[in-house]
């Protein structure tokens, strides 16, 4: 049971840090930034701004005609510094992406850590199996929380003297 409060005070712990320093978590799906991760891995992102971007910053963003996130590395700035103009590639391709992105927003993810596999364990988890363990969970606190509400209380006696 001790071991199950610890890891609900950590998990929560967590959470506090993400909501409050408004950290972003994304799994990696493909190896384009090997070595510095790979596929499986989970992204620590929190936003930046547009102006602070540079070269060597690892970013997270919707490339021109695509649908899905990449988090790749700028190799250059270039425009008006609210709507900047980058270029990337990833780590482990041979040759620069083929785009030049246009950033139309104030911030952008900026890749702050990497955990290996974890990511992949988050893409598993979803649909059906993440409702699941949401509901078990929620129903876990509760148990526990009526458990510990209902939970016997030493009485207090008085003395008379």
């Amino acid at each position: 049971m001790a071991g199950v409060a610890g890891l609900s005070v950590v998990c929560a712990g967590l959470a506090m840090v993400v909501v409050t320093m408004h950290l972003e978590l994304r799994p990696v799906l493909t190896g384009s930034m090997r070595p510095t991760y790979g596929p499986g891995a989970l992204l620590v992102t929190r936003p930046v701004p547009v102006e602070d971007l540079h070269k060597g910053m690892i970013v997270a963003f919707v490339p021109p005609g695509e649908h899905a996130d990449f988090a790749h590395r700028i190799t250059s700035v270039t425009g008006p510094p609210l709507a900047p103009i980058i270029t990337t590639k990833g780590d482990a391709n041979s040759a620069p992406d083929p785009w030049h992105a246009q950033l139309t927003t104030a911030t952008v993810p900026e890749v702050v850590a990497t955990v290996p596999w974890v990511g992949r364990l988050m893409v598993d988890l979803r649909g059906q199996l993440q409702l699941l363990l949401i509901v078990a969970g929620g129903l876990y606190a509760a148990v526990a929380g009526t458990r510990w509400i209902l939970r016997p209380r030493p009485t207090l006696r008085s003395t008379s003297a």
